[in-house]
């Protein structure tokens, strides 16, 4: 049984094993200290780094918990799924990373032993789990340290808010990292204009999935690009998230379309845009892998994974929210290997670390567009750029984005309206409502 994984420089991703076992112990003894904050020369030597931030996250599948924890092979071989995942569920959370950075704000990589399907069926415990995520990490930060959730811990806490119920939330900076996800997003397909010669306002994006992040990116990129077409199966919520964005006057083009069962309808949202953002990870219910056209560039947010990486022929999927920090030493493979590319939301944990004259706001609830721009000013001062092209551990050639831009060189204006639920011009709502 292997405990690595190979990342794209061909090195392997290994925890050994013994080692793994006292982190494990170290973190649930530091957990059950009766003290309110270990001193900082005391974190260094456990640690190694004096961390400033802590991003939270948790094993995507369960190989992941194999390869950062290997004890849990035999556990999982001997015990079974059910009591395996039973037991886990009484670890307490664990550093499996150091983050070290040239401008010294150096952080830790905190993880749970929860995976995406206890979030899904047992609410209760993945709350639980992040409270104890806030009491460690409290733990081990300076006050006014930063933690920032990552993955689905912004769902089962309220995007953030329920964790403020903690009494030692007080004492650090707690953030979703939305508005960084956002601004990674923004910045890969800015990018993508920028790379294939068109102008941004020329693009035409679809957004699959209106919810908290779709409804943001479509906020953002209203007004600034040509079309955006808006997909969900939930009607109700698409008219919501239109109402709010055509209260604004754009030039902005405006299409929805929704109806789960049509996949084959759904082929006409892709072949009419440029570029499509999956931020739903109920993307198959939406459309089939088949059923997804030649020429199409998909940057994929979600988590767990909507799109398969697997895709054949002139198909590009992206890793969403990527960032890059230059300089940034980590050894935690997130699942895009080992280089200076981070998600968006760790990298809103580093600038709220980075900016000591606190100019960013965390992000709880909802995103605050001012911070958006701010954050946008900010990532040139940290140093901080767009992300690369990557298909898990694989950089996309940028040749290839560019064909397949320049492919859709002759787009139809509007999607033909037999599979759009309906379309409209916001300028024209405009007038009529006037």
């Amino acid at each position: 049984m292997r405990f690595y994984q190979k990342n794209e420089s061909g090195r392997l991703w290994q925890r050994n094993p013994l080692a793994s076992l006292f982190h494990v112990l170290r973190d649930a003894i530091i957990f059950l200290l009766p003290v309110r904050r270990l001193p900082s020369f005391i974190v260094n030597i456990f640690y190694g780094v004096k961390p400033q931030f802590i991003f939270f996250i948790h094993p995507r599948r369960s190989e992941d918990m194999y390869i950062g924890f290997p004890p849990a092979v035999l556990m999982r071989r001997f015990l079974g799924k059910g009591l395996f995942l039973k037991i886990t569920s009484l670890f307490f959370p664990t550093v499996v990373s150091t983050v070290r950075t040239p401008r010294n704000i150096d952080g830790l990589i905190l993880s749970s032993f929860c995976l995406p399907e206890v979030f899904l069926r047992r609410k209760k415990v993945s709350l639980r789990e992040a409270f104890r995520g806030v009491y460690l990490s409290s733990k081990l930060l300076p006050k006014g340290g930063v933690l920032g959730v990552g993955a689905l811990w912004p769902m089962v806490t309220r995007r953030g808010l329920s964790l403020k119920r903690s009494p030692r939330a007080k004492d650090i900076i707690i953030t979703n990292g939305h508005c960084g996800t956002l601004v990674s997003l923004f910045f890969t397909i800015k990018s993508i204009a920028d790379l294939s010669s068109v102008r941004l306002e020329d693009l035409k994006v679809a957004i699959l999935g209106v919810g908290k992040m779709g409804e943001n990116l479509g906020h953002v990129l209203y007004g600034k690009v040509a079309t955006l077409t808006l997909v969900d199966i939930n009607e109700k919520r698409l008219d919501l998230v239109e109402e709010k964005l055509s209260s604004a006057m754009s030039e902005t083009d405006i299409q929805k379309y929704t109806n789960s069962e049509d996949f084959g309808g759904m082929k006409e949202v892709f072949e009419n845009n440029h570029i499509i953002v999956c931020t739903t990870s109920n993307i198959r219910r939406i459309i089939k892998p088949e059923d997804i056209p030649d020429n199409s560039i998909i940057i994929d947010d979600s988590r767990p994974e909507g799109i398969p990486r697997e895709l054949s022929g002139n198909r590009v999927v992206l890793e969403g929210g990527l960032l890059k920090i230059n300089g940034i030493m980590q050894n935690y493979d997130y699942g895009f290997g080992f280089d200076e590319n981070v998600f968006g939301c760790l990298a809103e944990s580093y600038l709220l670390a980075f900016d000591s004259f606190k100019a960013l706001k965390p992000t709880l609830g909802d995103v605050d567009f001012g911070n958006f721009d701010k954050m946008v000013d900010f990532c040139q001062k940290a140093n901080i750029a767009v992300g690369d092209f990557k298909c898990r551990d694989r950089i996309i050639e940028k040749d290839k984005i560019v064909s397949i831009i320049k492919s859709k060189a002759d787009l139809a204006a509007t999607i033909p309206y037999k599979n759009i639920c309906w379309i409209f011009k916001v300028n024209d709502l405009l007038s009529r409502e006037g």
